[in-house]
């Protein structure tokens, strides 16, 4: 981060704008939410390797007119810029630096003690506000590690189904997918 970012990171006295936002550095792991900036610690090395191999899972069968991404900016309103592990984007745009929510078709979060209470509450929360209608969270952070299914209903995320390691999940939504988390894991 350069001095000047760091600066204005300890000056600001007004709240954060999404001009401001991203006016910041790329390489942070920050979010935007209602004016306030969300720092988040870098994940651990277990953390990275399962966003890595279930990007490529996924990547591997989008069909085309969908694209997978890792770690990229979903505006879910005016000031709300938050930043899932992984994004399924409808209408992709190279050239974007931001993301409207209703292009994303799925969310993905991966718990790691650091991130689960914002990844189990909030996000989900406002994800479903913003009308995304898959979330499927990897829980890192609990023993034993497990895979959860969500779909929007309504104003809210239900619980579809899960999944443990060594065990095959299989989701119909957005496409088609199958992997087994431990092969994720060990990978």
């Amino acid at each position: 981060m350069s001095a000047a970012a760091v600066n204005m990171l300890v000056t600001a006295h007004e709240p954060w704008t999404e001009e401001s936002f991203l006016a910041l550095p790329e390489s942070r792991q920050l979010e935007l939410l209602d004016g306030s900036l969300l720092v988040s610690p870098s994940p651990v090395n277990l953390h990275q390797r399962v966003l890595l191999n279930l990007c490529l899972v996924l990547k591997a069968v989008a069909p085309p007119l969908l694209e997978v991404m890792s770690t990229a900016n979903v505006r879910l309103g005016t000031n709300r810029i938050l930043v899932p592990d992984i994004a399924v984007i409808a209408n992709f745009d190279v050239s974007a630096v931001v993301n409207p929510a209703a292009d994303v078709r799925l969310v993905v979060e991966i718990t790691s003690s650091g991130n689960a209470y914002i990844d189990r509450g909030l996000k989900p929360q406002l994800y479903a506000e913003a009308g995304i209608p898959h979330y499927l969270r990897v829980e890192l952070a609990q023993e034993p590690p497990a895979v959860l299914v969500f779909a929007l209903r309504g104003d809210r995320y239900v619980e579809t189904v899960s999944f443990g390691p060594g065990q095959v999940a299989e989701l119909a939504d957005p496409f088609p997918v199958r992997f087994d988390l431990a092969e994720l894991i060990a990978r």
